[in-house]
């Protein structure tokens, strides 16, 4: 994991040494922030909502997370430009708006630079913040927090996913907040309903498609060295004819070490034209994982050990009921989830038994409840559409 992180920081210092050199070379009418590739996700169907009202309009995406950057371009996506975000400094705020003059800005989830706001603000650009969602520990709510408060304050608005978040601002004085959900629940239907209408024209996932036809499927998507071990451990009661694996980190050396774990269970996506029964098919290359889902009967998803759960609306959309690590306190879709008996947590290898024992009982029935869940949970960008359009600024934006 050290290591995976350190050579994030490599990738993210050598793109801000050229940040200049990424930046759109004529003004945008909508500039959209996302931290990394989740964000993006949720931005994604307000993109496309303004791209339907404004055909010949440019938009922007920057991102923090050099992930988001290098791997965007495999969504579904209406984006003119991306960028990578600098430094939060007054220069790099003031140089970026000069060169990019934004009409409007919307910022996704839970960056909020300072520098930026202040220097968006100075020039009377519209700023609003989507599927924002705040904790107790943020620091605008702590008693230091003043210049973070200052900041919040400079928001034309904020659509917020819950009722906590929208307390939480009304407590520091911000009233310029609706509760709407997240956009993503209605990008990851869309979604689905796009690579369905799609052809797969990829040999080796069309033959993954043979062998796991009428097969009990396990899909571990995003996972990372924690949840491999205890998949390892447990690999021969699993009940389970095929298990497809999609590690977060697709290095060379971190699928050598997935293959010298797992020993001969293992079989690479890419050799898959050499399967001889393997119960583990191990996915090496990246942007595969939402159209894998629609093979899986369960998914278990990584990142629930580190506090950085991954995305478990797409096995969802899917009708697949989930299991995941403990750590889940910053992803209120997975407490829904075990509400409604969809998701199970696990810590151990007793406790993925246990789970997956327990959501196979009336598996069709659960299918069925995670299917209509996440259409019930669909209609955020819809509200905050309808928001924006009220608004003069939005109407006046785009300049074709």
């Amino acid at each position: 994991m050290g290591g995976l992180f350190h050579e994030k920081t490599r990738k993210r210092w050598k793109l801000q040494k050229n940040w200049k050199n990424h930046l759109p070379k004529e003004p945008v009418d909508l500039w959209v922030h996302c931290a990394s590739l989740g964000e993006f996700d949720q931005g994604l169907p307000i993109m496309w909502a303004y791209r339907n009202d404004f055909p010949a309009a440019k938009i922007m995406v920057s991102f923090f997370s050099p992930s988001g950057y290098e791997h965007y371009h495999k969504r579904n996506h209406c984006v003119d430009y991306a960028c990578i975000l600098p430094l939060d400094t007054r220069n790099n705020a003031v140089y970026f708006l000069e060169k990019t003059q934004p009409k409007m800005a919307l910022f996704v989830k839970y960056e909020y630079w300072l520098n930026f706001i202040f220097a968006i603000h100075k020039k009377n650009i519209p700023i609003y913040a989507a599927a924002a969602l705040f904790q107790q520990n943020h620091p605008a709510f702590k008693p230091w927090g003043g210049i973070f408060r200052r900041g919040l304050r400079k928001f034309s608005f904020f659509f917020v996913q819950n009722e906590d978040s929208k307390t939480l601002l009304k407590g520091i004085g911000i009233h310029q907040v609706s509760v709407v959900g997240d956009p993503r629940f209605d990008n990851v239907v869309g979604q689905k309903r796009h690579h369905e209408q799609q052809e797969n024209s990829d040999e080796n996932l069309s033959e993954l498609h043979k062998i796991c036809e009428n097969q009990r499927v396990l899909i571990v998507g995003s996972s990372w060295k924690k949840e491999e071990e205890i998949l390892c451990e447990v690999l021969d009661p699993l009940p389970f004819d095929t298990i497809i694996l999609a590690p977060h980190n697709v290095s060379d050396a971190h699928l050598s070490e997935i293959e010298t774990l797992f020993g001969p269970n293992c079989c690479r996506l890419s050799h898959i034209k050499d399967y001889q029964q393997e119960p583990i098919i191990l996915v090496d290359s990246i942007g595969l994982l939402h159209q894998l889902y629609r093979l899986g009967s369960m998914a278990l998803v990584g990142g629930g050990f580190t506090g950085r759960l991954h995305n478990i609306l797409e096995p969802a959309a899917y009708g697949l009921p989930v299991v995941f690590g403990p750590k889940i306190g910053h992803v209120p879709e997975a407490k829904l989830f075990i509400e409604q008996g969809i998701a199970k947590t696990f810590s151990n290898e007793e406790e993925l038994l246990s789970a997956i024992q327990g959501l196979l009982v009336s598996l069709e029935e659960r299918k069925s409840r995670a299917t209509n869940l996440m259409l019930e949970q669909c209609g955020a960008t819809q509200k905050i559409m309808h928001a924006l359009k009220s608004r003069p600024a939005y109407r006046a934006a785009p300049s074709n």
